[in-house]
């Protein structure tokens, strides 16, 4: 339970601290390495998964069963470039096997609200120290400067992004990730884990905070999806919300005088999100997204069966869609199984009832908007190491509320 508490502050810090493994893609970090920790003691004792978890747990196993049988699909297509896919695809995989790791681990445990109350100090500080580390680096290229001599990376090409991250510093990456839109996902999910592990406080700044985050991260998509789910939780107080964003928007606006070029430049990118309908505002989806159809066109096979776990880079380029992704790796099959996934998380997070899973399902809703344009919930290297951290918080938001105890004259009678 308190490696869990430390997997939870570590996602500030969320770069490899080891050269381990066959690819870039493989270096762990932090959390990573406390993730495995706490599964070596989860196995030492025996405890079933939580009864309102189960379907879901069954249904997070089968989707993992047929992602199995999407790689073994590789070796039937042998499309090419197949070494490089069937490495994407063992990634995905082992992706996949933390986030079975982390919803097994969560829904077994009693949580007490001593450990609860422990997970969300754990929280709060990371979500602070996340949303710090987005503005510095935004500010100021010094964060990734002083990492950069204590963290591995310096390994030239085979280093991947991550050599890339050291040496472009782009800002508002903080010390998360690569990749604008992991930022940005990831602000969101530590936002909500607060939000549900502090039920009782006021967490109206905490998706303000958020929001920040998000629009200095770069990630448009990231900064709507964050928007949708603040908004979903700030019906419920609509007058302080109100106040809140009239006073960043009269913040904004007083300060545009004295932005420079760069922050100018982003918040002009930013405001393109009002522009749905400009394909020019999609930077290049529409080209990647007909390359994908295309392919279906001339082999319509694929469209049942899939390319294979992993092929997606056989296409140089992911799909920027988690829908157009997951059809074209596992087919028809993986997208009605993934389908199904959400169907049965939906319907369980409903039915649980809690403040909690309300506020997963607002998270849902922010997360999905963000999937029509880029692989938010597929375990590839871009995005995969938010899915062991989300599904920490599905977990928590399915368990049932601890009745408070009875008062003592009540238990006597």
């Amino acid at each position: 339970m308190w490696l869990l508490g430390a997997y939870l502050f570590a996602q500030c810090l969320s770069l490899p601290v080891l050269i381990a493994g066959p690819s870039w893609a493989l270096w762990p970090t932090l959390p990573d390495l406390l993730l495995w920790a706490a599964l070596g003691c989860a196995l030492l004792y025996h405890r079933p998964a939580g009864a309102a978890q189960q379907p879901v747990w069954q249904a997070l196993v089968l989707l993992s069963v047929l992602a199995v049988c999407a790689f073994g699909v590789l070796f039937v297509m042998r499309d090419g470039h197949l070494a490089s896919a069937v490495a994407f695809g063992l990634f995905q995989l082992y992706k996949l096997a933390q986030v079975l790791a982390m919803f097994w681990m969560v829904s077994r445990l009693p949580l007490r609200d001593k450990v609860l109350a422990h997970w969300g100090r754990a929280a709060l500080a990371a979500f602070v120290l996340m949303v710090g580390s987005v503005a510095w680096t935004y500010f100021s290229p010094a964060l990734p400067t002083a990492l950069g001599q204590v963290l591995p990376h310096s390994l030239g090409s085979a280093a991947g992004p991550w050599g890339a991250y050291y040496l472009h510093n782009e800002p508002g990456l903080g010390a998360v990730g690569y990749n604008h839109g992991y930022v940005a996902l990831q602000v969101t999910v530590l936002a909500a884990l607060v939000l549900m592990l502090r039920p009782h406080r006021s967490n109206v700044w905490v998706l303000a905070a958020a929001l920040v985050a998000c629009f200095l991260s770069g990630s448009r998509a990231g900064l709507a999806g964050c928007l949708l789910f603040a908004l979903l939780e700030w019906r419920h107080l609509p007058v302080r919300a109100g106040l809140l964003l009239g006073l960043l928007g009269a913040a904004g606006l007083a300060a545009a005088p004295w932005l420079d070029q760069q922050l100018g430049d982003l918040a002009t990118r930013q405001s393109t999100l009002l522009d749905v309908g400009d394909t020019n505002n999609l930077a290049g989806r529409s080209e990647i997204w007909g390359h994908y159809l295309r392919a279906f066109m001339h082999d319509p096979y694929r469209l049942w069966v899939g390319s294979g776990f992993g092929s997606a880079i056989n296409n140089r380029s992911n799909a920027h869609s988690t829908p157009l992704q997951v059809l074209y790796e596992t087919g028809l099959a993986g997208l009605a199984t993934f389908g199904l996934f959400f169907w049965v998380l939906i319907r369980r997070l409903f039915a649980a009832h809690t403040a909690r899973s309300g506020v997963a399902l607002g998270l849902l809703a922010g997360l999905w908007l963000t999937a029509l344009t880029q692989e938010t919930f597929y375990p590839n290297p871009a995005f995969g190491g938010s899915l062991p951290l989300l599904a920490l918080a599905l977990a928590l938001a399915l368990a049932p509320a601890r009745r408070p105890a009875a008062p003592a004259t009540q238990r006597q009678r």
